[in-house]
């Protein structure tokens, strides 16, 4: 509840990092059915902000919780992830 209490607060004291890129390997994984993942679409695809980022992975049928809903799916992309670091 404090991140939406504070969301004015929030959006103030990120203002610095409003043109910054994640300069790191990513990997980015979500349900099909997940309607924030829906909602936020336009920017898995905008590599400008997250050059390295790994093709996303969208899981069929899963909701918002991925891990709990498709456990052996998302650790088996984690650790395909992290060995090709």
């Amino acid at each position: 509840m404090s991140w939406w209490r504070n969301i004015d607060r929030n959006w103030e004291l990120m203002a610095a990092f409003g043109e910054a890129t994640v300069t790191i390997p990513a990997l980015y994984m979500a349900g099909d059915r997940d309607f924030v993942a829906d909602i936020f679409s336009q920017f898995i695809a905008e590599q400008s902000m997250v050059p390295k980022l790994r093709p996303p992975i969208m899981l069929p049928g899963c909701g918002h919780w991925t891990e709990q809903e498709r456990a052996p799916e998302v650790s088996a992309a984690m650790i395909d992830f992290l060995r090709s670091l």
